[in-house]
């Protein structure tokens, strides 16, 4: 879930599909798991947009890809200025937003015994996951794997390991194989994810390939692997939601290799530059409202449970769609284009005042970022 860097340059196809895939998980919350969970209307297309969880998947693959492209060879201060700068503002307000909601309106959830200023407390650190504590809104698991893949990026540029990527994901792979997707939560499952590091690491894969760091044969031979792997941890994936869902054919693994798959095309024509093209520049705009819209539709859902069968449904969904996007681009317009500045300001100034530690060269790489 990466969104504008300040580069000179951009894969405008990832926006493309950044936004579809956050489409895909918008939708498929308010039709199919919104129909099995909350009992909201049905809708015919929820055999095909039902699938729109995979999104995840899309959206683990372009941050193995994004965040490697724009970390390679930085230092960590940089690393986690650019990370802190990007997740942040936007999630601070949805928090918020979800506090005040469920606090105020004295709303219960499943596995939250009580919305408190203490448990907002530990939402806003974004690493509740870490402390065994429960998410305010329900998208915010995500975060937590993103946020274990960042370590492993942090730990790669402090040791400067980046002549080592090929072992070092060769090593993670082999542990994701061992270890399986339903891994107890532990030290070493909230540090490798296995559940979803297949994902993160197709991206990072596909990235090396297009900046041709290593020897193609070597990269595909890792791809294959980890595509493999990726597809095994899916259809166990598909099992435990038929699980959830209560029914055994919700979901087929036919369909998921072949969304999957799809991911995997896309990806590789990507990095072989047959997808690139300046026409698409527009889609930047696109790509921007992602992240916002990925952490503000859980509210659409509650939407579609007020008012889902006082109207018609068909005429909500849109509405509650496109309302989603607005509000998204207001969170971007509003928020992330005026408070990432002052924040990334801020820590180059606590930067600058550890200046003892603080290598100068450091200090002006995240200046000029």
């Amino acid at each position: 879930m990466e969104a504008l860097g300040r580069h000179n340059f951009r894969f405008y196809e990832l926006d493309i599909l950044r936004f579809l895939a956050a489409l895909a998980v918008l939708l498929y919350h308010y039709t199919f798991a919104g129909t099995r969970t909350y009992g909201t209307p049905e809708f015919s297309m929820d055999k095909v947009l039902r699938y729109g969880y995979l999104g995840v998947d899309a959206f683990f693959m372009i941050s193995g890809y994004v965040v490697l492209l724009s970390s390679m060879h930085k230092s960590p201060r940089y690393f986690l200025v650019s990370r802190i700068v990007r997740l942040y503002p936007a999630f601070w307000v949805c928090c918020l937003l979800t506090f005040f909601i469920l606090y105020f309106g004295k709303i219960s959830l499943p596995g939250i015994p009580g919305v408190n200023f203490k448990l907002l407390a530990y939402n806003l650190t974004m690493l509740q996951g870490f402390f065994g504590k429960p998410d305010l809104n329900g998208v915010f698991w995500t975060l937590t794997y993103e946020i274990g893949f960042y370590f492993i990026i942090l730990l790669i540029a402090a040791f400067k390991l980046w002549k080592n990527l090929l072992l070092i994901i060769l090593l993670w792979l082999s542990y994701t194989f061992i270890a399986g997707p339903n891994t107890a939560n532990n030290a070493f499952y909230f540090l490798l994810i296995p559940k979803f590091s297949c994902s993160f690491i197709a991206g990072m894969l596909f990235y090396l390939l297009r900046i041709k760091y290593a020897p193609a044969l070597k990269i595909y031979l890792l791809l294959v692997f980890c595509f493999i792997l990726n597809i095994k941890h899916d259809m166990v994936f598909v099992q435990n939601m038929n699980d959830f869902y209560h029914d055994p054919t919700a979901y087929r693994n036919a369909i998921m290799i072949l969304i999957v798959s799809g991911f995997y095309l896309f990806f590789l024509l990507s990095a072989n530059g047959k997808l690139s093209s300046p026409k698409l520049k527009f889609t930047a705009h696109l790509g921007v409202l992602t992240y916002p819209l990925y952490l503000l539709h859980g509210f659409g859902v509650g939407a579609m449970m007020v008012w889902g069968n006082r109207l018609n449904k068909y005429v909500l969904l849109i509405g509650i769609s496109a309302i989603m996007i607005f509000l998204s681009y207001m969170v971007y317009r509003y928020i992330e284009k005026k408070f990432q500045p002052v924040l990334k300001s801020f820590l180059i100034k606590l930067i600058e005042m550890n200046h003892k530690s603080a290598n100068p060269a450091v200090v002006a790489e995240v200046i000029k970022s």
